[in-house]
C-alpha cells in the first residue's frame, strides 16, 4: 500500500507539473472563460467565429474660447451594435468630471480647476429625447436608459448637446501652457466600450489609469477665436479656407518633402498676415478608424512640417513649439527617424496613421497621430519621450488595448522597445541599453509595490500603478525579448497586431499569439513574470568539483526566468564570460555552469544588465 501510495503521489506531482507547463491551465477568469465558451475569443490567440466589436462614428461641432476655457458642443453618435445583445443602458465617458466637485480623484488637483462638471443640456436617442432628470452619474460616467432597446445588430443615433470649463492650472494630460495656448483632451462625451469580456466598461476615470476606447470615424468642426492656430488628431479638410496661399505653399510642399520646412516662424507672427480673413475660423478636420480625438491650439507657438515615406505612403509630420523650447527644434527629425525605425525595425509595422504631431505641452501623453510632450535637457530623453509617445501609437492604439484594466500590455512594450531606437540613435557613448529601467526594477521589486500583472489596473493602488504599468511589465518585456530574439519577439508583435488591428485583445490572446510564434507553450515564463508575486532574484550557490571538474551554482530561488551573464576572472589574469538564455529555467532552479580548473578570483553574476531584485549575493571573491 505505501508503494502504491507514492506512486500516486508521484503521478499527481508529474500532472500538477504539467498543467502549470501550458498557458490554458494559469488562472483565468470567469470572464474569460465565458468568452471561450461563447466563441468571442479562441485558446489560440485568435478572435473566435462569435466575436464583435461596436462602433461609434462621432460628428462633432464645438466651440472653444480660450479666455473662458468654455466648451460649447453638440454631437452626434452614429452608434452600430454589432454584438448579439440588446442594449438597455448606455453608458458615457465623461472624462473631464475628473475636476467635477466631490468627485473621487487619485491626487489632488486644488481649487483652481475644481469645476461643476459637464453640463449635459440635451440627449436624444433615436428620435427620443431623454429626460435628463432621470439620468444617472457615477463618478464620470453618465448612464442613460433609451425609450427603446437598442437592438442587435442595429444601426442607432444619438444625439448629445454639452458644454463645460476646460482645465487650465492643471496640466494631466492636456491644459493650458504659457499664454492660452492650449492642448485639449477627453474633451467630448465618449460613448463607453461594451465588449464581449464585462460588456459595458462602465469603470470612472480617477486619474491613473488611462482609456479604453471603441474605434470610429471623426468628423470634426472647432470654431476658434482669430490668430489662434490648431492641429488635432484628424486632417485638416480646409487650410486653403483659412490659410494664406504662401502658407498653403509650404503645407504642401511638407507633404511632399524629406526637407525640415518652417511653416511658421516669429517673423511670420510679426507680420500678422497668416489667415485669409480677420475673423475667427472654423477648423474642419476629419480622422478614420481611429479610438479617440484630440486637438491642440496656439497663437503663437512656431510650426515646423516635413514627411516620411513609408511603404509608397507619405506620413506628415508636424512639431508645434514654444519659441524658447530647449530641444523642439529636433523633434521633426527624431519624429521622421522614429516613424522608419518602427516601421521598419520593430515592431516592423508601417506607421498606421496617415500624419503624427508633436505639440510642446508638457510632461508626456499620446494620442492618435499626435502627442502632448513636455521639453527636455538630454537628447536621450528627447529620443525616449519622442519614440515612447509615439508608440503609443501601436499600442494600444492600433491593437484597442483595454488600458483601464491592462496598462501593462501597452505602457510595458513601450517602455521596452522604444529604447531600442535611442540606442541607435543617441550620441551618448555611455548609454547602456535599458539600464535604467533594470536601476528601477532591481531598486523597488519584491516591495510592497511589486504587485503581479494579472491583477487589473483599476484594482491596485496609485502607489503600485507606475511600477506594475511600467517598470515590471517592461522587463519581462525585455526577458521575453531575449529569449526569442529579435525575430521572433517581432513576428510576435506583428501577428498579434495582424490579429487585433481595430479590436480589442487582451493578454491571453497575447499569450498564445507568442505561443505560436515561439513554437513551444510558454506558460513557465508566462506564470511567473505575470501571474506571481515575487521578483528576479539569481545567486550564487556552492562551488563543487565533480570529477575533477569545477562548477557553479546558479541558485533561482524565485523561479522568476531570466537570463543569465557570469564573469570569471582568474588569479592569471584570465576573464571568461557565460551567457544562457532564461530558458535554463524552464523546470528547475539550480544550474551549473562548468567553469576553468584555473585558480579563481572572483565570480560575478552580472546586475547592471539583468533583473536582480537583491544583488548581494551576486559575487564572490577568492583570497
Amino acid at each position: 500500500m505505501k508503494i502504491i501510495y507514492l506512486h500516486l503521489i508521484l503521478i499527481t506531482i508529474s500532472l500538477s507539473n504539467s498543467f502549470s507547463q501550458k498557458t490554458k491551465y494559469l488562472y483565468t477568469p470567469k470572464e474569460v472563460q465565458n468568452a471561450y465558451k461563447n466563441d468571442t475569443r479562441t485558446q489560440t490567440g485568435e478572435p473566435g467565429k462569435n466575436y464583435f466589436i461596436n462602433k461609434p462614428d462621432y460628428k462633432i461641432k464645438a466651440s472653444f474660447n480660450p479666455e473662458t476655457r468654455e466648451i460649447i458642443g453638440e454631437e452626434t453618435i452614429t452608434y452600430s451594435n454589432n454584438s448579439t445583445d440588446s442594449l438597455d443602458l448606455l453608458y458615457f465617458n465623461l472624462y473631464m468630471d475628473f475636476f467635477k466637485k466631490g468627485n473621487t480623484r487619485d491626487w489632488d488637483v486644488g481649487k483652481t480647476d475644481i469645476t461643476e462638471g459637464v453640463n449635459i443640456t440635451k440627449i436624444i436617442v433615436n428620435n427620443n429625447e431623454i429626460d435628463l432628470n432621470k439620468t444617472g452619474n457615477n463618478s464620470s460616467m453618465l448612464v442613460i436608459k433609451p425609450k427603446n432597446k437598442l437592438l442587435p445588430n442595429s444601426t442607432n443615433s444619438i444625439t448629445i448637446e454639452w458644454n463645460f470649463i476646460y482645465q487650465g492650472k492643471t496640466t494631466v494630460r492636456g491644459g493650458e501652457y504659457g499664454d492660452k495656448n492650449f492642448f485639449i483632451s477627453y474633451w467630448f462625451p465618449k460613448i463607453a466600450v461594451y465588449d464581449d469580456i464585462v460588456w459595458w466598461n462602465n469603470h470612472g476615470h480617477t486619474g491613473s489609469q488611462e482609456f479604453y476606447n471603441d474605434f470610429g470615424n471623426y468628423d470634426v468642426e472647432i470654431s476658434l477665436p482669430e490668430k489662434y492656430i490648431a492641429w488635432s488628431t484628424g486632417i485638416l479638410q480646409n487650410a486653403d479656407k483659412i490659410f494664406k496661399d504662401e502658407y498653403i505653399t509650404k503645407i504642401n510642399k511638407a507633404k511632399e518633402s524629406d526637407e525640415i520646412i518652417h511653416i511658421i516662424t516669429t517673423e511670420d507672427y510679426a507680420k500678422n498676415n497668416i489667415f485669409k480673413t480677420k475673423a475667427p475660423n472654423t477648423w474642419k478636420f476629419n480622422s478614420e478608424n481611429t479610438p479617440d480625438f484630440a486637438f491642440a491650439i496656439s497663437k503663437n507657438y512656431l510650426w515646423d512640417a516635413t514627411s516620411v515615406l513609408i511603404n509608397n505612403k507619405r506620413i506628415s509630420i508636424n512639431t508645434a513649439y514654444k519659441e524658447n523650447s530647449t530641444d523642439f527644434k529636433q523633434v521633426a527629425e527624431i519624429s521622421k527617424n522614429a516613424i522608419k525605425f518602427f516601421s521598419n525595425e520593430i515592431p516592423a509595422i508601417a506607421y498606421p496613421y496617415p500624419q503624427f504631431t508633436a505639440f510642446n505641452g508638457g510632461g508626456g501623453m499620446e494620442f492618435p497621430g499626435m502627442v502632448n510632450n513636455g521639453d527636455n535637457t538630454s537628447l536621450n530623453e528627447t529620443l525616449y519621450l519622442t519614440a515612447h509617445e509615439m508608440g503609443h501609437s501601436y499600442f494600444p492604439f492600433y491593437t484597442g488595448l483595454n488600458e483601464q484594466k491592462y496598462a501593462w500590455m501597452d505602457e510595458g512594450l513601450i517602455t521596452f522597445f522604444p529604447q531600442l531606437f535611442v540606442e541607435k540613435f543617441t550620441n551618448d557613448t555611455n548609454y547602456v541599453f535599458f539600464k535604467n529601467t533594470l536601476e528601477g526594477y532591481n531598486k523597488s521589486a519584491n516591495s510592497f509595490i511589486d504587485v503581479p500583472l494579472m491583477i487589473p489596473s483599476d484594482n491596485i493602488s496609485k502607489y503600485a500603478y507606475r511600477f506594475q504599468s511600467y517598470t515590471r511589465s517592461s522587463v519581462a518585456f525585455y526577458e521575453l525579448y531575449k529569449l526569442l530574439g529579435k525575430e521572433k519577439f517581432v513576428a510576435g508583435l506583428q501577428l498579434f497586431a495582424q490579429r487585433w488591428n481595430g479590436k480589442h485583445p487582451i493578454p491571453y490572446d497575447f499569450f498564445y499569439t507568442f505561443n505560436e510564434i515561439a513554437g513551444e507553450d510558454l506558460a513557465w515564463f508566462w506564470k511567473p513574470w505575470f501571474f506571481l508575486m515575487g521578483a528576479a532574484d539569481l545567486s550564487l550557490g556552492k562551488l563543487e568539483t565533480i570529477d575533477n571538474e569545477t562548477f557553479i551554482n546558479i541558485e533561482n530561488y524565485s523561479g522568476f526566468p531570466v537570463s543569465i551573464k557570469l564573469t570569471v576572472k582568474y588569479t592569471n589574469n584570465d576573464e571568461k564570460k557565460y551567457n544562457y538564455s532564461s530558458s535554463v529555467w524552464k523546470t528547475a532552479k539550480t544550474f551549473k555552469i562548468k567553469l576553468l580548473n584555473d585558480k579563481i578570483k572572483e565570480i560575478r553574476l552580472d546586475s547592471e544588465t539583468t533583473p536582480d531584485a537583491f544583488s548581494e549575493n551576486n559575487t564572490m571573491i577568492f583570497k
